[in-house]
This record gives C-alpha cells, sequence and structure tokens, in this order.
C-alpha cells in the first residue's frame, strides 16, 4: 500500500494514471510487482486495470490464459478495450464487491509494434485509460525487446523493478536511459526481494541505485 500511495503522488499531476512496468532483463520481478500493485489498488477501492502487455514472453501468463485477438488489434483499433477485458472477483464476500479488471496477454500476435501508428494506440489506450482510476501495464523488460520503449510513449510514467542481488548496474543504468529517452516521467525504482539485514545500510551494496 506505501509504494501504492507514493506512485499516486508521483504520477504527473493533469490526468496521468497510467504506469509501466518493466526491468532491465527477465525474472528480476517485475510482473509480480505490476500485479500486485494492480490488486492492491482494487482491494483499496479503485478502478484498476492490469494489463498483460510482455508479448515476447514465453512462460504462462499470471493472469491466467490468453485471448484472441489482444493487446495489438486493440492499439490498431481493431477491437475495443471492452471485448477484451475481464473483470476478476477479489473477495468472496460479494458484499465487498471489489475486482480487478484484467486484459490479458494474446496468444500470439502478427503486428510488430514498432510498425503500429504509435500517435493513434496512444490516443486509443489514454481513452481507455480514462475509465479507470489507475493502469499497471507490465511490459517486456528494456534490453530484452524494444516493446517496453514503445509502450512507454502511451503511458504517463514508469517504474523500473531491480531485482536485489541479482541486477546487473551497468543494464540498470543503461535501461534507465533508455526509457528518460523516450520522454515519459520514470517515477523511480522498485527494488524487489530486497532483505534490509543482507542489503541494509551496513552493506549498501546497492547505494548507486538512488542516485538520479
Amino acid at each position: 500500500m506505501a509504494l501504492l500511495s507514493a506512485l499516486r503522488l508521483d504520477l504527473p499531476p493533469a490526468s496521468g494514471n497510467s504506469i509501466l512496468v518493466t526491468s532491465a532483463a527477465p525474472a528480476e520481478g517485475k510482473t509480480t510487482i505490476a500485479s500486485s500493485l494492480a490488486i492492491t489498488a482494487a482491494l483499496a477501492g479503485h478502478a484498476s486495470l492490469f494489463i498483460d502487455a510482455d508479448l515476447q514472453s514465453t512462460s504462462p501468463s499470471m493472469v491466467g490464459g490468453y485471448r484472441n485477438p489482444g493487446l495489438t488489434e486493440f492499439l490498431t483499433g481493431e477491437v475495443s478495450g471492452s471485448e477484451l477485458i475481464l473483470r476478476q472477483r477479489l473477495s468472496t464476500d460479494h458484499r465487498e464487491g471489489h475486482s480487478l479488471s484484467i486484459m490479458k496477454r494474446e496468444e500470439r500476435f502478427n503486428t510488430m509494434l514498432s510498425l503500429l501508428d504509435w500517435t493513434a494506440a496512444r490516443k486509443v489506450f489514454t481513452a481507455l485509460a480514462l475509465d479507470y482510476d489507475i493502469v499497471f501495464v507490465d511490459s517486456p523488460p528494456i534490453l530484452a525487446a524494444d516493446d517496453a520503449l514503445f509502450l512507454a510513449r502511451i503511458v504517463d510514467a514508469a517504474i523500473l523493478v531491480i531485482n536485489t542481488g541479482t541486477s546487473n548496474l551497468d543494464e540498470v543504468r543503461q535501461s534507465r536511459e533508455l526509457l528518460e529517452k523516450t520522454g515519459t516521467p520514470l517515477l523511480g525504482a522498485v527494488l524487489n526481494r530486497f532483505e534490509p539485514k543482507t542489503h541494509g545500510h551496513s552493506n549498501k551494496p546497492y547505494r548507486d541505485y538512488h542516485r538520479r
């Protein structure tokens, strides 16, 4: 909840409500962070949308199953968001009424994101995002595919997930620089799997991550 509150405070003041969650390399925990933030927002009573946009991944989707058509058809205007978004109830208590909206990853995609009209895609995406209080987009790792940098152009802000103990600092810096070149505000980094006893002030192995 603290991370969610910080993100809400740091979002651009106008009507910014969409956040790209990415990492430098695979297996850093970005999908876990993105889905957890989306669920936390929904449980707090916000209209929350989670978009599984890691189209390059070969691992099973964390939100279960796939949808065809999917995200690329939505961004090109071939299908509407309402046709693709599912609502997942988060509580068995119907009185609570908390649910999360999900756009699942498509099983395959024939349109390379580099070929999309991103000016038009941003208009389509922004119109959808206005229906929600907050939107989290889980993208491929920045250094694994260009998709994250294309998707960064349609969201309001981004966060970079760093896996404590395994992330390469040079890769993190390179990813930050690439994100900044898109013009999308980078809200900061999330240190995943951080253990204070191991990675705390006495050792300080990650102090450079906090420098901007």
